[in-house]
């Protein structure tokens, strides 16, 4: 294992979340998937001192194809997403690339000073609109559980509910939510 990694490891090790997925992700598969290119892990810290760091939340992202069904847009929004994806007569929905916010968490941590979840939703989208400079695009989801706080939480940061059901690899009903920038 790399200096870099250990590292990693270490700092991850203090991370805790009421979501065991959040938590399992960071410390079992976020360097995996960096090294495999399918997800980004971005750690969001403040400096204790020169040589110590407090992680009070985390992020990754990946980019993937997003459908979304064309009945489910308003006029205006249907203008903006087919320019940057294509439409799919046989599903009847536009296909767009976009950036989806694949993990999202803040440390749970006693020991951590943490932060609110508003302010690292705000620091993962800044990362994504300098993301999506660099490309194109404008389009931003991520898939939760559909638990009432957590969509009020979402659509207060600007997402849409979309009528998109995804069942996870454990079982868990989850939807999509996204987000034009």
């Amino acid at each position: 294992m790399e200096n870099g990694e250990e590292y990693f490891y270490s700092i991850a090790e203090s991370f805790k979340s009421p979501n065991k997925d959040v938590e399992n992700f960071l410390k079992t598969k976020a360097v995996q998937a960096t090294k495999l290119n399918t997800a980004t892990t971005y750690l969001v810290y403040t400096e204790v001192s020169p040589i110590e760091i407090d992680l009070i939340g985390y992020f990754s992202l990946a980019m993937k194809m997003l459908t979304i069904k064309k009945s489910s847009l308003s006029s205006s929004k249907e203008k903006i997403i087919s320019r940057f994806g294509y439409y799919d007569d046989d599903s009847d929905s536009y296909k767009v690339p976009a950036v989806l916010v694949a993990q999202f968490g803040r440390n749970f941590n006693n020991e951590s000073s943490s932060i609110p979840g508003t302010n690292l939703m705000d620091i993962a989208l800044m990362q994504i609109k300098t993301v999506l400079s660099f490309l194109s695009g404008k389009t931003v989801f991520l898939e939760c559980e559909k638990k009432k706080k957590l969509i009020d939480f979402y659509s207060d940061k600007g997402f849409i509910a979309l009528d998109n059901e995804v069942i996870s690899k454990d079982s868990k009903e989850l939807m999509q939510m996204y987000r034009l920038l």
